[in-house]
């Protein structure tokens, strides 16, 4: 009688958690922004409507700053970037009706990046995985469920339902929390943010991988950056360790 062939089996993970960052990261959010805010000058009668979108997001960006700052909340940022926009600009529309009306475009634009589902189809079932995002539960809510994303994750933390913004320590006090507080040590961060998702994610104790498509190269200043990849398709093999 011969021995039955035993099945080979798989090592643990070596990181069981990992929360992933959504904008341009597994979404691109460049895409979105681009078809939404010329979508909603237009309908108000703007012309050139896609001339604007350099200035919206020079004007956005430290606005975005401050939110990571914990100086400026997200009930504040719509309304304020319209204001500005319109404040610089040739724009002759009310501010609060384009904002009142952005975020609406903005949940139905965009696309996924490229092999973005492929990477959550190798890993679902092997590891735990949760979305960390910075912005509105309006917005990434119904992208999630258009890109047919949730499936995947057990926990979807939105920094405009807590009250909290990546980087903080309370807004990943949250994220644990909802995975049951892993071991953060456990735990990947998988981000294209150096400023809210890596420095966020080390200073929860976290592992970090920084997503830069771009490959820029590594920041001198840069700390907490504990992996790095260009292509989502590094990221299974890392995560386990291969």
């Amino acid at each position: 009688m011969t021995d039955s062939p035993t099945a080979a089996v798989s090592p643990p993970p070596r990181y069981p958690v990992v929360l992933f960052d959504l904008d341009n990261t597994l979404s691109d959010f460049t895409s979105a922004q681009s078809e939404a805010l010329p979508g909603l000058l237009a309908a108000h009668g703007v012309a050139e409507a896609e001339s604007y979108l350099p200035t919206f997001k020079r004007l956005a960006e430290p606005l975005w700053e401050q939110i990571e700052a914990g100086t400026l909340t997200l009930d504040t940022l719509n309304g304020e970037r319209f204001r500005l926009l319109v404040e610089h600009t040739d724009i002759d529309v009310d501010p609060s009706v384009l904002a009142s009306k952005y975020l609406g475009w903005l949940s139905t634009s965009g696309r996924l990046i490229p092999g973005a589902i492929d990477l959550l189809e190798a890993l679902h079932g092997t590891v735990r995985m949760g979305m960390i995002t910075n912005g509105y539960a309006e917005v990434q809510r119904p992208r999630l469920e258009r890109f047919e994303l949730t499936h995947y994750f057990e926990s979807v933390t939105v920094s405009s339902e807590i009250g909290h913004a990546k980087p903080a320590q309370a807004f990943f006090d949250v994220a644990l929390r909802q995975l049951g507080n892993p071991d953060p040590a456990t735990v990947l961060v998988v981000g294209d943010s150096l400023s809210s998702d890596i420095a966020g994610g080390a200073n929860a104790g976290c592992a970090t991988c920084w997503y830069n498509p771009a490959d820029h190269p590594r920041p001198e200043n840069a700390v907490g950056i504990d992996h790095m990849i260009t292509d989502l398709a590094e990221l299974p093999n890392l995560i386990h360790g291969a």
